[in-house]
């Protein structure tokens, strides 16, 4: 599980940022009991209580999307960075804040807390263009702190880890510069014992998936289809509490395997996201949906809307969240979504009392409907759930609470009104716009 995201000198974020999934503590009885996953820390003696949803607003072009970008990159440089970057390249995830001269050239600060089987894990990189600087991979417990690995800005690397095991010494005596020592570690390292980096590196790996929903992320493909004609289980869970539920009119769903080109353009999509070694196969599952009206017809998915499209596109991921202890960032989530589906979606996630899965959703949103009561229920998210990003003069990005405002979380209140009306700050100055 994800406690925090943070670093800074990152695109717009210029300045030191920290997203917290800690929860605040809530007044309203109403919120006390929901949205939050209480989890034993060693060495603490409260456990940690984390949010399962946060949703991050603001006005276009603000932040909101760098902030998951920021986990996707921390995700790359734990996960990818030594399969994928070939010796002497820059790092492809060094994105600095441009609007600066200083800062322009200056490396980037990327780190994240998680849990990790009780205990909580840091992991923290420093980075330019041409090297990685720092890199430390440290667990706190009740012996308190203990690096697993430290890495110099000289390019030695020590730590616990490195000093009890000669096979991790040998793979960290040439780093390249380029390359997380966790990265390595994690593909050449010993695979299992205590002396292996692997519960780490899946530990990291889990409190940041990141996941792009936006049209052109959708050209791609769903590499799940295969999983969804195969696995039986599987497909009816999305079908019975995602398609059907969702009253798309869909009765059933048919699968076929075909050959068929990879177009050109979607080469160079993987070529530009850092995957070329990833790029789809000629074959694939192809996913058709019965419909039921006054006969049964099944219609091929690319004639399906939209919106049941990107339901679909998105379903893997809702399966994850209720099977799995990941932690998804997503973007794009609300697109092509009517507002009400997306409230029962986040409510999927987030009112689940007494769920063992420790799972939780962070995603990037202009739908306020979430900010507002339905129904007789309070609003989808809690006010510590909801995040802002907005910039400065300089453009520059900010991000902060909804918590962090003192005043009461009163019924009277209307949240999505009070953001909308600039309360809050993290919305757009449009007043100039015309024809």
């Amino acid at each position: 599980m994800l406690v925090r995201l943070f670093g800074q000198n990152f695109r717009s974020l210029k300045a030191p940022f920290e997203l917290s999934m800690v929860a605040a503590d809530l007044k309203r009885t109403e919120d006390r009991d929901r949205g939050v996953i209480e989890v034993p820390i060693a060495g603490a003696s409260e456990p940690l209580h984390l949010l399962r949803t946060v949703a991050i607003y603001g006005a276009n072009a603000s932040g909101k999307s760098t902030i998951l970008t920021a986990a996707s990159y921390l995700n790359w440089l734990v996960t990818r960075s030594s399969p994928q970057s070939k010796p002497g390249a820059p790092i492809s995830a060094y994105e600095p804040f441009l609007l600066d001269e200083e800062s322009r050239k200056a490396p980037i600060e990327l780190g994240c807390d998680v849990v990790h089987e009780g205990s909580l894990l840091r992991f923290e990189i420093k980075y330019a263009e041409e090297a990685i600087q720092s890199e430390t991979l440290s667990v706190f417990d009740d012996n308190g702190e203990t690096k697993l690995i430290d890495r110099m800005p000289s390019g030695e690397v020590q730590g616990d880890l490195i000093a009890r095991s000669a096979a991790n010494r040998l793979y960290v005596k040439e780093m390249q510069p380029n390359v997380a020592v966790l990265s390595k570690l994690a593909q050449h390292g010993p695979r299992k014992g205590d002396e292996s980096v692997h519960p780490y590196y899946l530990a990291i790996r889990n409190a940041t998936c990141c996941r792009d929903y936006s049209v052109a992320a959708s050209y791609l493909g769903n590499p799940y289809n295969e999983r969804f004609a195969e696995d039986t289980a599987y497909r009816e869970w999305i079908m019975q509490h995602l398609i059907r539920s969702a009253d798309v009119g869909i009765f059933d769903a048919k699968t076929r395997s075909e050959k068929s080109d990879v177009p050109d353009f979607v080469l160079e999509m993987y070529q530009n996201l850092g995957v070329a070694d990833e790029t789809p196969s000629d074959k694939r599952v192809v996913v058709s949906f019965v419909h039921d009206g006054t006969s049964k017809q099944q219609i091929d998915f690319s004639l399906e809307s939209s919106g049941t499209k990107k339901l679909f596109n998105l379903a893997h991921d809702w399966w994850m969240l209720a099977h799995e202890p990941v932690s998804v960032f997503a973007d794009e989530l609300s697109a092509s979504l009517h507002p009400r589906l997306l409230d029962c979606l986040v409510r999927a996630v987030n009112d689940v009392p007494g769920n063992p899965v420790h799972s939780q959703l962070i995603f990037a949103t202009h739908d306020t409907g979430l900010l507002e009561s339905r129904d007789g229920l309070p609003p989808a998210l809690r006010r510590d759930q909801v995040y802002f990003t907005k910039k400065d003069a300089q453009g520059a990005s900010e991000l902060y609470s909804l918590a962090e405002f003192s005043e009461e979380a009163r019924p009277v209140h209307n949240l999505r009104k009070r953001y909308l009306s600039g309360l809050y700050g993290a919305i757009p100055s449009a007043e100039k716009l015309s024809l």
